[in-house]
């Protein structure tokens, strides 16, 4: 069995709609949760970050999130579906290294701020990833995932924030 697998191309599998669907509510619980705990490392770095654009980006990107719970949410309810607490170790691991590499003793304030943009540009590539997978997994099953366009664009939006708040740091 094991070599019949093996020698399978992509193109030569079909899953079928009750694993896409498990797939897709999987990934949504996964972003879902992930923002809840974004959120609070927003309002955490915030409080870390010493340049007021930096202060603000994070603050326009903490609403941001809380806009793309209310989305989330819209979409469990257009899949009568309700959210199932996920493992998010992933986020949750690179949210305490970013964290973590901030507050370091020893850096400097500037070293800190370049930090922070660091890992939350990281973590906008961690949601970037995640959008997309559930745009295609919804477009397989059927669903429309043009609701999944704004949070999507949202967190494309936000890591080009980061991006060039942190190019002007270095530069």
């Amino acid at each position: 069995m094991i070599d019949t697998l093996a020698s399978l191309q992509p193109k030569d599998v079909q899953l079928d709609d009750e694993l896409l669907k498990k797939t897709f509510l999987e990934h949504l619980n996964y972003i879902y949760f992930g923002k809840q705990q974004l959120i609070s490392f927003f309002a955490e770095v915030e409080q870390i970050a010493t340049l007021n654009v930096l202060k603000q980006a994070i603050s326009e990107c903490s609403e941001d999130a809380n806009n793309q719970l209310q989305q989330l949410e819209e979409i469990y309810a257009a899949i009568k579906e309700t959210a199932s607490k996920t493992n998010t170790l992933s986020i949750k691991a690179t949210m305490l290294e970013g964290y973590l590499a901030a507050i370091r003793k020893g850096r400097n304030r500037l070293e800190r701020d370049v930090f922070i943009l660091f890992y939350l540009q990281q973590i906008e590539g961690i949601e970037i990833t995640y959008y997309k997978v559930l745009k295609n997994l919804a477009k397989a099953i059927g669903y429309s995932n043009s609701f999944l366009d704004q949070p999507f664009d949202l967190a494309v939006e936000n890591r080009i924030l980061f991006e060039a708040i942190y190019k002007e740091y270095i530069n």
